[in-house]
């Protein structure tokens, strides 16, 4: 059975009907003797030589937080070199913009700077201004789609052969798009009880609905995640559950490592049960993978600041064989699981850059979606990633292998930071005396602590105790995520939402991480003494 008679009885209605009917790209008869150098009159691009700018050069850095003082005013970086060059105190402006260009080059001679210039530079790998700045190809710039296919099979290959990407811009635009191409009205998704919102909404503006599915809130990395005994069980008797009016699953949505926002990370043997689920019951999987590079070992109280990655001895193929999760795409041998990565959570989110990997029908009917919406994802975006990503890469085997060495960079700084923050919750007078407790993290931004209301036996009502505790907290100077805020349904989930969302990854250093957990404990303790 081909894809397309396979996965076409999954499409909405929508996707169906979208069909790019372009005025640029007529077919051309067989008799027709093409010139062999045309003069283009019809395509709408602006040429090249009308954009403003030469050359961009960025200044990057080997190591997260290795900012740099360089003592001198930018301004004077800038100034012109025509017009009057004495400034009031009769100093050449001239002079001192030469010099500062001077001091700059000095400052650079490390090899920190990116160029990327108008035209083709030396290395074919990297894309040029006149690339970036065009208009391209809604599926991606050819460098960028070359690195990201190889990156796919250098860490999570399809099980299978018939595979492609496609670029969006972010991890939400790639949801957006995923959902719009095969949800609507008559359509089931099963969502984590605690998910991202947006993606809720998401689907829930396709008219479909959404259907939580329990989550194993616990320590043991095993049994965390999606219970698949309850799954199972919901599955083999849909038609006698409380969802028996709604049409079977024929999606479903999962962030399946460092998971938002209980940081829970489901293990393998859990991955090949739902997996085998799905090709049992026939429904598609959603994997949302956006800190499924971030990746560290378990806390451990008797040794809280071990970091392997501080280590010499730890390498770039130990941290992708030994550390990172199998993807469910890695599993995938019918082409039935639709991966969205980003490089949001490892470059930086303002780039607004994501890829949707999944079987060549199901993409094909993604990039018609994008044909007529937003089309190409940020040219400027994938130059930058490109190219600051060629830089490294001379110095490794691949340009994978480059950008993966990165990767463990800043999984390192989110390992320390968990281990500070875990610390210092821990040192807390609250946590000695049992009124909370955290769920171990592995991977990811985010943790759930649990307040443990059992310790608080004057309390009635648990969920207004957990929106007191938020004003608490408030006061006590801490934001946090009340995890009942982030349940698919409040009812359904009554009993397992007594958690915090908190993270360790916008703090600016080892200073704020603790100066929070001491604030969360002192609330935690407040709550306590007023009940």
């Amino acid at each position: 059975m081909s894809l397309e008679q396979r996965y076409k009885p999954f499409l909405s209605s929508r996707a169906e009907g979208r069909q790019m009917q372009p005025f640029w790209n007529n077919a051309v008869p067989a008799h027709v003797k093409q010139h062999p150098q045309p003069i283009d009159l019809g395509a709408g691009l602006p040429n090249e030589g009308l954009f403003p700018i030469e050359s961009v050069h960025l200044n990057v850095v080997n190591h997260p937080f290795q900012h740099r003082n360089y003592n001198f005013r930018s301004s004077k970086l800038h100034q012109q070199e025509h017009g009057n060059h004495v400034n009031d105190d009769g100093i050449d402006k001239t002079h001192i913009a030469h010099n500062e260009r001077e001091l700059v080059a000095q400052k650079f001679q490390d090899g920190s700077m990116v160029d990327m210039w108008r035209y083709e530079p030396e290395n074919p790998q990297c894309i040029p201004i006149c690339s970036g700045f065009q208009y391209n190809d809604t599926r991606g710039l050819t460098q960028m789609l070359d690195f990201c296919h190889k990156f796919v099979e250098y860490t999570n290959p399809p099980a299978y052969d018939d595979w492609d990407i496609t670029f969006a811009n972010g991890s939400s635009d790639s949801l957006f798009k995923v959902f719009e191409t095969l949800a609507e009205a008559n359509v089931t998704v099963l969502v984590e009880e605690f998910t991202f919102s947006p993606t809720v909404h998401n689907i829930t503006a396709t008219g479909a609905t959404a259907v939580p599915i329990r989550l194993q809130v616990t320590a043991d990395s095993e049994s965390q995640g999606i219970d698949v005994d309850y799954l199972t069980n919901l599955l083999e008797n849909w038609s006698q559950s409380e969802f028996s009016h709604l049409s079977k699953p024929r999606l479903l949505y999962t962030i399946p490592t460092g998971q938002n926002p209980t940081g829970m990370t489901l293990s393998l043997r859990k991955r090949q049960q739902i997996y085998a689920l799905a090709e049992i019951h026939n429904f598609i999987i959603v994997e949302d993978d956006p800190y499924g590079y971030l990746r560290f070992p378990p806390y451990d109280p008797k040794n809280p600041f071990f970091n392997p990655y501080e280590s010499n001895d730890f390498t770039i193929d130990q941290y992708r064989n030994e550390m990172l999760a199998k993807s469910f795409i890695s599993l995938d041998t019918s082409g039935r699981v639709i991966r969205c990565e980003t490089f949001s959570k490892v470059f930086f989110p303002g780039l607004r850059f994501s890829f949707i990997v999944g079987n060549k029908y199901l993409i094909s009917k993604i990039l018609s979606f994008e044909e007529v919406s937003t089309r190409a994802a940020s040219g400027v975006s994938q130059m930058m990633v490109n190219n600051v990503i060629q830089k490294w890469a001379p110095g490794f085997s691949s340009a994978q292998e480059a950008w993966l060495a990165w990767v463990v960079k800043v999984a390192g700084q989110y390992t320390h930071r968990r281990n500070v923050l875990f610390q210092a919750l821990q040192a807390s007078d609250a946590y000695k005396n049992g009124l909370f407790s955290m769920l171990p993290v592995t991977a990811g931004m985010f943790a759930a602590l649990t307040i443990n209301f059992d310790q608080f036996p004057h309390i009635e009502n648990r969920s207004e105790a957990l929106q007191e505790l938020s004003y608490i907290l408030l006061e006590e100077g801490v934001k946090v995520v009340l995890g009942t805020n982030m349940a698919v349904s409040k009812p359904f989930s009554a009993h397992r939402s007594h958690f915090l969302r908190i993270t360790y990854a916008y703090a600016a250093d080892d200073a704020q991480l603790q100066e929070a957990a001491k604030r969360l404990g002192q609330g935690i303790q407040r709550l306590h003494s007023v009940h």
